[in-house]
């Protein structure tokens, strides 16, 4: 279901230790602290600035019995220090100073510009690892879809795991650029929603 209201402070730590868990084997995440139990630890206070960035700023879509989240965000609207500075754990970055480079020099490649303007993109989705496959990412982009392409606008995404570019396929999305990133050692794939391509 779409939020009409901001999501608490103890639901945004709830998604936050939901997106550490499922952010455990991301790419971009493992590049950025290899340790998984400083990964774990370090990715709940990354997420936690972002879901609260998100809260103020983006369309989120949320599982009736929070299981998963799926969030619109668009895709020309950068993530700024600025935004880290207005979540409270802020200083848990800092601590965690070299994962927050590594991970901030890992998401810095990327080109908003590859998206049309009133693009809206996947970032993040996530669903609480002991309910993945059972359908309840593909409902959260499914609603997204059915509620935002009406409205005029177009969807996209971002992924950095090759074995999820199959997953968006069946849901509509194509992969308009690609790109390898050899020094992180991270794929990139750019995909947009087609609605000719989803399944139906």
């Amino acid at each position: 279901m779409k939020l009409e209201k901001k999501l608490t402070y103890k639901q945004l730590k709830y998604y936050a230790r939901m997106a550490a868990e499922s952010y455990v084997v991301d790419p971009v995440h493992q590049y950025a602290t290899k340790h998984e139990k400083w990964r774990k630890k370090y990715d709940y206070h990354f997420m936690l600035a972002r879901l609260m960035t998100s809260n103020r700023e983006d369309i989120i879509y949320v599982d009736e019995q929070e299981r998963g989240i799926c969030i619109w965000r668009d895709a020309h609207n950068a993530y700024t220090i600025f935004d880290f500075w207005l979540c409270p754990n802020w200083p848990f970055l800092a601590f965690y100073a070299k994962s927050t480079v590594k991970m901030l020099k890992a998401y810095g490649h990327l080109d908003a510009k590859v998206f049309d303007k009133n693009t809206l993109i996947i970032s993040p989705v996530f669903v609480d690892p002991a309910h993945q496959g059972q359908g309840i990412a593909t409902k959260l982009i499914r609603e997204g879809i059915a509620d935002l392409v009406p409205q005029g606008y177009k969807l996209g995404l971002e992924t950095q795991n090759p074995d999820n570019v199959a997953f968006y396929e069946k849901l509509g999305f194509r992969t308009k650029k690609y790109v390898y990133f050899k020094g992180e050692k991270i794929h990139n794939y750019y995909m947009v929603y087609d609605p000719d391509a989803a399944e139906k």
